[in-house]
């Protein structure tokens, strides 16, 4: 017997043309004609597009096929696979290597043929390039709604509605000022004097408003905002926007104005546009560039990670309550010269009750330098490295891992023998424990993985006390920052203080 998946996918479920049930029901007309014995399993996802794999009905089709579950997954068309062909030949390779064969009804190739397996990737390849015909169609209705100055649709920006209104017949969308787009010039006017966005964020929280950071920084890069004018028409055109419309005193309408590129911000991008609206604006041209000028700065300059006032650095000092500690700078003491100290972060953010109390910075050098001193003795080191290493049973582990990932694996092999008798609704929930048992052996064996790694280390412990040394005596033996920044590095997993016992505890690379 022939056991046969049947996938159908459509982005906008309909009646007529190629539906899901169309689709099924050619599909299997075309089996039944050539062979009166077959199985078949029907696989459905609508309302999802072609653009890429991530489809529910479709994954848990392939699970299926993985177990050798059928000889053919049969489609209506190749793009009811995926209108991406790198994602199709993906596809198409992966069933190759189970000796599951692709069949497309409506076009009739035959994949176990040199031909046939060519046509079906042309036939691929158009399928990709009417996706990208779909997006340009996109974009060039984004540009038409861009020289119009017409809200396109989704959530309005803060201070905004939505204003539906009669234009030669048609309704359409533009932005209508609200009573809290004041707080929107009072953020712009804020940020440019100076306050952080955390400090923004605080300010409005007590007047009852919610502006998160991140939505603050959305906010002041929002040309929504902008007034309008010849001069602020030339100065986005500056920052790579292409501009339609002529200056009227009103905002702009941003489109595509955070174009990304494999993940990646693209900047001064071509396809970024913004269009002369309707709307009343919130800041003029000169707020505008003082509050961009602020964010440049931030840009140009941001805080470093690494402290430069000390070598503990880098996530190196940590606080009793587990959190990190950052360096704070002291107070000015009459000499001229000022005190640093380390802050418990979580202290510092109240994100948190801890009460453990700052570390003076040269203190906590003056410490560290002497417990590097006594292990400039191999000896010493050696008896601190052992007395310190971390005491598990790893073969255990590893062991009682192992066990799981096959009791897993039995789990799962049982349920799928299951869901050949069950109907395609009726195995769904079963599917879901199958999903969630290969995801928890895919934990395991990455927490396998770790433990692997560290019964490796154990048996190199000579190996590691030899790096540690050389990298205690390089760090004694250098009087530059940015190098004794390196070795505590090399040398140090953690150094954590407690002020209640007054003491930095030690913990080496291990």
């Amino acid at each position: 017997m022939l056991k046969i998946a049947i996938y159908s996918r459509k982005s906008v479920e309909t009646d007529t043309g190629e539906s899901i049930k169309n689709q099924i029901a050619i599909c299997k007309q075309y089996f039944q004609r050539q062979n009166e014995e077959c199985k078949f399993e029907i696989f459905e996802d609508e309302g999802f597009s072609g653009g890429n794999i991530n489809r529910p009905d479709f994954k848990r089709m392939m699970q299926l096929v993985k177990i050798k579950q059928f000889d053919v997954v049969a489609v209506y068309k190749v793009d009811r696979i995926a209108r991406n062909i790198v994602d199709f030949v993906n596809v198409f390779d992966e069933l190759d290597k189970l000796n599951v064969k692709l069949v497309s009804v409506t076009e009739g190739f035959d994949p176990s043929t040199p031909i046939g397996k060519m046509m079906m990737m042309l036939l691929a390849s158009f399928a990709e390039m009417e996706r990208m015909n779909i997006a340009q169609r996109v974009k060039d209705n984004m540009r038409e709604l861009a020289k119009l100055g017409r809200w396109s649709g989704g959530t309005a920006p803060s201070g905004y509605s939505v204003q539906k209104v009669k234009e030669n017949g048609k309704e359409v969308s533009y932005l209508k000022k609200e009573k809290d787009a004041d707080n929107i010039k009072l953020i712009f006017q804020k940020y440019a004097s100076g306050y952080t966005a955390f400090e923004i964020h605080k300010y409005f929280k007590l007047k009852g408003f919610t502006y998160n950071p991140k939505t603050i920084y959305g906010l002041l890069t929002n040309p929504t905002y902008l007034e309008a004018t010849e001069e602020s028409i030339k100065y986005l055109k500056n920052k790579g926007y292409t501009v339609y419309g002529e200056p009227n005193g009103c905002g702009f309408l941003p489109y595509n104005r955070r174009p990304r590129y494999k993940g990646v911000k693209a900047w001064k991008d071509k396809s970024m546009m913004v269009g002369v609206s309707r709307h009343e604006p919130a800041v003029d041209l000169n707020l505008w560039i003082a509050v961009q000028s602020q964010l440049e700065k931030k840009t140009v300059a941001p805080h470093p990670h690494e402290s430069k006032f000390t070598f503990l650095t880098g996530g190196l000092m940590k606080c009793r309550c587990g959190s990190g500690m950052g360096v704070s700078p002291g107070r000015i003491r009459s000499d001229g010269t000022r005190l640093y100290y380390f802050t418990c972060s979580g202290k510092r953010y109240r994100q948190n009750g801890c009460s453990n109390l700052s570390l003076r910075v040269d203190w906590a050098e003056s410490k560290v330098k002497t417990f590097l001193e006594k292990m400039r003795d191999k000896g010493t080191l050696t008896e601190y490295y052992n007395a310190n290493k971390k005491k598990s049973n790893v073969d255990k582990d590893i062991k009682s891992i192992n066990k799981k990932i096959v009791s897993n694996k039995k789990a799962v092999d049982s349920l799928i023998d299951k869901m050949i008798l069950l109907s395609n609704d009726a195995a769904k929930p079963l599917a879901e424990r199958i999903e969630n048992l290969t995801q928890e052996s895919n934990t395991l064996k990455e927490e396998l993985l770790k433990l692997e790694r560290e019964k490796l280390f154990n048996s190199n412990d000579k190996l590691n006390i030899d790096l540690i040394h050389k990298s205690i005596i390089q760090f004694l033996d250098t009087d530059s920052l940015e190098e004794k920044k390196k070795f505590a590095k090399d040398i140090f997993d953690k150094i954590t203080w407690d002020s209640a016992s007054k003491e930095l505890l030690f913990f080496l690379q291990m």
